[in-house]
């Protein structure tokens, strides 16, 4: 069995969706300072670095990350689709995707990430088009969630577009793993676990997420 990470370390210098600064990671305690034990304090929104977004994030009521089951974190059917000239502010639709296949978990490349040191990459990211969602849920009637090496599905140029794309996916109870780490995602994984941090009612978390090969 082989493992990899799918999701980024969160540094000070991660990413964030509008340029926010709000990143801190501080050590608390230091045994090189005389203390006891190694202790640190973070502070950080919980739409920072990899994250997933449950639905309580756009959907009144919609479930929080501490309601979604942990069955539901669990993807045996993958499949990745890597798009091709994927420029800053596109929108992926259906014509993108002719080829995917049912599936669990559906991973979308779209090479976004070799940008994520770079402004451009929270103002200008690469978007779904909210007609996606309907569109994939019929075509694989057994998606439960999205990944991409974006920022977020929504682009700071198109908001409103974005806000109903969030809408769209959530409220078909569609998970969102947004800012993934895909660059080394090679073939599709056997398996993926998404392992968000459990906050009570929170709408979204950061996440660690594994692709397992057998």
């Amino acid at each position: 069995m082989k493992a990899i990470f799918l999701s980024h370390i969160i540094n000070k210098r991660s990413p964030v969706y509008g340029g926010e600064k709000s990143i801190i990671l501080r050590k608390m305690k230091s045994i090189k300072r005389g203390d006891s034990c190694n202790t640190m304090f973070w502070s950080f929104s919980n739409h920072t670095g990899t994250h997933l977004d449950a639905p309580a994030h756009f959907i009144d009521n919609g479930k929080s990350i501490s309601g979604i089951s942990p069955s539901d974190l669990i993807f045996n059917k993958v499949e990745v689709v890597r798009i091709k000239g994927a420029s800053p502010d596109g929108v992926i639709g259906p014509g993108d995707l002719k080829n995917v296949h049912d599936c669990e978990l559906l991973l979308i490349k779209t090479g976004s990430e070799m940008h994520r040191n770079k402004n451009i990459y929270w103002k200008n990211s690469v978007s779904l088009a909210p007609l996606l969602a309907g569109w994939l849920k019929k075509k694989c009637p057994s998606l439960r969630a999205v990944g991409i090496d974006c920022i977020s599905i929504s682009s700071l140029s198109k908001r409103e577009a974005g806000r109903q794309a969030h809408k769209a996916f959530l409220g078909r109870n569609i998970l969102l793993i947004e800012d993934m780490r895909l660059a080394d995602l090679r073939r599709k994984p056997d398996l993926v676990i998404a392992a968000p941090i459990l906050v009570a009612g929170a709408d979204a978390s950061p996440c660690t997420v594994l692709g397992i090969y057998n």
